[in-house]
Parts: structure tokens; C-alpha cells; sequence
């Protein structure tokens, strides 16, 4: 799991580098910023993810952070996103 969070943090943060390639960025740079924040929010979910069995802490205790840390990212995704589109559409 804490690999497929990876991936898609790393897709969101390419995101608004594509967006500076295809010369759309400057269109809507709010919504990339929420889209790079959204990236940012799921590499804190992954490392909530890993297993400290090592120091005394198990994945379960550690399950609420990668839960939350997971949904305010899909919510900053979705928020940049639309944000994104709407720009675009002006």
C-alpha cells in the first residue's frame, strides 16, 4: 500500500511540472499548487504506512494517520483539479 501512495504522490507532483510544459500553468497556477499540495499530503500518508514494529509502534496505530492524511489529499486533488479545469475553460 504504502508503494501505491508513492506512485500516485509522485504522479500529482509531476503534475504541475507537465503543466509548465504544456504552457497551462500560468492559466491556473491556484489549482496546480492545490494538485502539488494534494502530492505533498500523500507522501505523509505513505510514511504513516510503513511499519515501526522495530521501536514498538505496529501499522495498526498508525492506520488513522495514513487514513486521514489519504482523504485530505484525495480532497486537495479533487479541490485542484476542478480548480484546474474551471481555469481552463475560461
Amino acid at each position: 500500500m504504502a508503494v501505491d501512495l508513492v506512485y500516485l504522490a509522485i504522479a500529482l507532483l509531476l503534475a504541475p511540472a507537465l503543466g509548465e510544459i504544456a504552457k497551462i500553468r500560468t492559466k491556473a497556477d491556484k489549482g496546480f499548487a492545490w494538485i502539488a499540495a494534494a502530492g505533498a499530503l500523500y507522501l505523509l500518508a505513505a510514511a504513516f504506512s510503513v511499519d515501526l514494529g522495530a521501536v514498538g509502534i505496529t501499522a495498526a496505530q498508525l492506520a488513522w494517520g495514513t487514513a486521514i492524511f489519504s482523504v485530505i489529499g484525495l480532497i486537495a486533488a479533487l479541490i485542484g483539479a476542478i480548480m484546474v479545469v474551471l481555469a481552463l475553460l475560461k
